[in-house]
């Protein structure tokens, strides 16, 4: 269930709120609803990218933490300017091994 809250917003950016909510033909809460989910979203992608990239998780376990796609995962790192340590001799050597074992 929804539980409702109350928060401070400046009235700079209330206005644009307001503007928002014209424009979309929705009220004032549904705009500030919807900004929520897109900020956490963004937010969390952002928090599990830099462990990624720290070594701490797993490209897996950054898709799972932040409720996204192995591929979306992927293309979030990319858009953000990640480039991975992963060489074709590392291709190569897996490839020789899966010939191996397969």
């Amino acid at each position: 269930m929804a539980e409702a809250i109350g928060i401070r917003i400046d009235e700079i950016f209330l206005e644009k709120i307001d503007k928002l909510s014209e424009e979309e033909n929705c009220d004032r809460s549904t705009v500030i609803r919807k900004m929520i989910k897109l900020g956490y979203k963004d937010f969390i992608l952002d928090k599990v990218s830099k462990l990624y990239m720290e070594g701490r998780i797993t490209l897996s376990e950054a898709a799972k933490n932040s409720e996204v796609t192995l591929w979306e995962m992927e293309k979030y790192l990319i858009d953000k300017g990640f480039k991975s340590s992963y060489s074709m001799e590392d291709l190569d050597t897996e490839m020789k091994l899966f010939e191996r074992f397969y």
